[in-house]
């Protein structure tokens, strides 16, 4: 999805095109940094009285409600005093191998350039890691044995 957001009723001189290819909500936390930088160049490298598309002006709000509730999200996470909410330690090995194979599953329905690939490649290789760690320890307790 390529989405491109032209300023309407651009006055004269201000011909700043933002361009991203996802909703925001579907943007990496290093996206929206770098969305929010350029909103906020484009918005400033005029004169700070000088009339400004509403977008981009809409745009840059849209952006600093989205990384201001991802902040409140991991504000209430860290709060919440379970520090694993998230954390794949906590599943059985059966567990971690259903996820891994559902996961691997999904990436098959997906495009090729959704931005859904990102998170369940992460989580996979949670899952990975945690599974090569159970495999080390338990080789290693069965040599001490």
């Amino acid at each position: 999805m390529q989405e491109s957001r032209p300023p309407a009723n651009t006055p004269e001189g201000h011909d700043t095109t933002i361009t991203r290819q996802h909703p925001i909500y579907a943007l990496t936390t290093s996206e929206l940094d770098r969305l929010r930088s350029a909103l906020e160049d484009a918005i400033g490298q005029d004169a700070p009285h000088a009339l400004m598309p509403e977008g981009l002006r809409n745009e840059l709000a849209d952006v600093v409600a989205e990384q201001e509730q991802r902040a409140r999200i991991r504000q209430a996470s860290r709060g919440s005093g379970n520090r694993d909410a998230y954390s794949v330690r906590q599943l059985s090995t059966a567990e971690l191998e259903r996820n891994r194979r559902e996961l691997k599953a999904n990436l098959g329905l997906l495009t090729p350039d959704s931005p859904a690939h990102v998170p369940i490649q992460s989580h996979m290789r949670a899952i990975d890691a945690e599974l090569a760690g159970r495999a080390r320890d338990w080789r290693t307790s069965e040599a001490r044995s």
